[in-house]
C-alpha cells in the first residue's frame, strides 16, 4: 500500500486536459466526419444504392465511435480528478464505474432511405443543388447522346435504360472520399497521438497499481482509436475506388456514343439522300471503325455496359468487405467506445 504516490495537481491538470481539450477535439472530429461524409443526390446512383446504404451505415457507426472517444475522454478526465482527490487512500482505491450508453447503428432500411436516389424520390428538386456540377453535366451530355442514338436506333433504348441506373454524383463521392481519408489520417497522426501524450504525462508522478491499470487501459484505448482512424481512411479509399470506377464507366460510354451517333446520322442521311453517299462514305467508314473498336451493335453495347457494371461492383467489393468487420467487441452493431467502461482502478 505504501508505494501508492501521486502529485494530485499534476494528475488533476492532465485530467482536465483530457476531459476538455482532447474530448472536444474528438467531438469536433466526429461532427466533421458526419458532415463531410454526406454525398448529395443522386449519390451512388440507382444501381449502386444498396452499396450506398452500406456506406451510410458504416459512416454512422464510425461517427458514433469517434463521438464515443470524446465521451470516454471526459469520463477518464473526471476519474483522474477522483485519483487526485483520493491520492492519500490505499493503492487499491475505488474509482466508481462508468457504463456508456450504447448507440446502435441504424438499420439497412433506414440507411437506404437516406441514399441519394431515395432523396431524389422524396424531393426531386434536390437535384437542382448539384445540377451545376461539371461531372454531372458531362454525364447528362453522354445520356443525351445515347438518347439520340436510341431515337435513330430503337434497339439502343435498353442501353440508355441501363446507363440511367448509373447516373451518380462522382464529384460528391470524390470529395467525400478525400475528406474521409484526411479525417482518418488526422485521427491517427494528430488526435490519437495527443491522447497518448496526455495519458503518458498524467502518469509521470503517479506510482502504484492504479497507475498500472490506467496505463493498460490507455494503451488498449489508443490501439482501438488507431484502428478506428484506419477504418475511416478505408471508407474514404472505398469512395475513391467508386469514383474511379464510375468515371471509367461514363468515359467508356461517351467514347462509344459519340462515334456511334455520328455513324447513325451518316447512315440515315445516306439512306435519305442517295447522292450524298459518296460524300458521307469516308465519315461512315471512319466512325464505323471507331464504333467497331468498342461496340458495333446494340447487343455489343449492352454487353460492354454489363461488363463495366460488373467491374464497378467487383472493384468495390474488396473495399466494402473490409468495412463489414468493423471493430465491435461489445453489443452487436454498437460502436465500442459508446459502451466503454472505466471501472475500479481504471480496469
Amino acid at each position: 500500500m505504501g508505494d501508492f504516490t501521486v502529485d494530485p495537481e499534476d494528475v488533476r491538470t492532465h485530467g482536465r486536459t483530457l476531459g476538455t481539450t482532447v474530448a472536444e477535439d474528438y467531438a469536433l472530429q466526429a461532427d466533421e466526419i458526419a458532415r463531410d461524409g454526406v454525398i448529395d443526390p443522386p449519390g451512388f446512383g440507382i444501381a449502386l444504392s444498396p452499396a450506398e446504404a452500406i456506406y451510410i451505415q458504416r459512416l454512422e457507426f464510425l461517427v458514433k465511435d469517434v463521438q464515443g472517444a470524446a465521451d470516454v475522454c471526459r469520463q477518464i478526465g473526471a476519474k483522474l480528478g477522483v485519483v487526485a482527490d483520493q491520492y492519500e487512500r490505499a493503492e487499491d482505491l475505488h474509482v466508481s464505474g462508468f457504463g456508456g450508453k450504447p448507440a446502435p447503428m441504424s438499420s439497412f432500411g433506414d440507411a437506404y432511405g437516406r441514399t441519394g436516389v431515395a432523396q431524389l424520390a422524396q424531393d426531386p428538386a434536390a437535384l437542382a443543388a448539384v445540377a451545376g456540377s461539371i461531372t454531372l453535366a458531362e454525364i447528362g451530355a453522354v445520356l443525351a447522346g445515347m438518347s439520340a442514338c436510341a431515337a435513330l436506333c430503337p434497339t439502343f433504348i435498353i442501353g440508355v435504360a441501363g446507363a440511367v441506373l448509373f447516373v451518380a454524383n462522382p464529384m460528391g463521392i470524390a470529395q467525400a472520399g478525400a475528406d474521409l481519408i484526411r479525417h482518418g489520417d488526422n485521427l491517427q497522426k494528430a488526435l490519437n497521438v495527443n491522447f497518448d501524450k496526455i495519458c503518458s504525462a498524467a502518469t509521470g508522478t503517479w506510482k502504484g497499481q492504479g497507475k498500472d491499470s490506467f496505463v493498460i487501459m490507455a494503451t488498449k484505448l489508443k490501439a482501438h482509436l488507431d484502428e478506428l482512424g484506419a477504418y475511416v481512411r478505408t471508407l474514404g479509399e472505398a469512395l475513391h475506388s467508386l469514383e474511379i470506377a464510375l468515371s471509367g464507366l461514363w468515359i467508356a460510354l461517351g467514347a462509344m456514343t459519340v462515334p456511334f451517333l455520328i455513324w447513325l446520322i451518316a447512315m440515315r442521311a445516306a439512306e435519305l439522300v442517295p447522292g450524298a453517299a459518296v460524300v458521307l462514305e469516308p465519315i461512315i467508314e471512319a466512325t464505323g471503325a471507331a464504333v467497331a473498336g468498342s461496340v458495333t451493335t446494340m447487343v455489343a453495347a449492352v454487353t460492354a455496359l454489363g461488363g463495366l457494371i460488373l467491374a464497378v461492383i467487383n472493384g468495390l467489393a474488396k473495399d466494402f468487405l473490409k468495412l463489414m468487420a468493423l471493430p465491435d467487441d461489445g453489443a452487436a452493431g454498437t460502436p465500442d467506445l459508446t459502451e466503454f467502461h472505466v471501472g475500479e482502478n481504471f480496469a
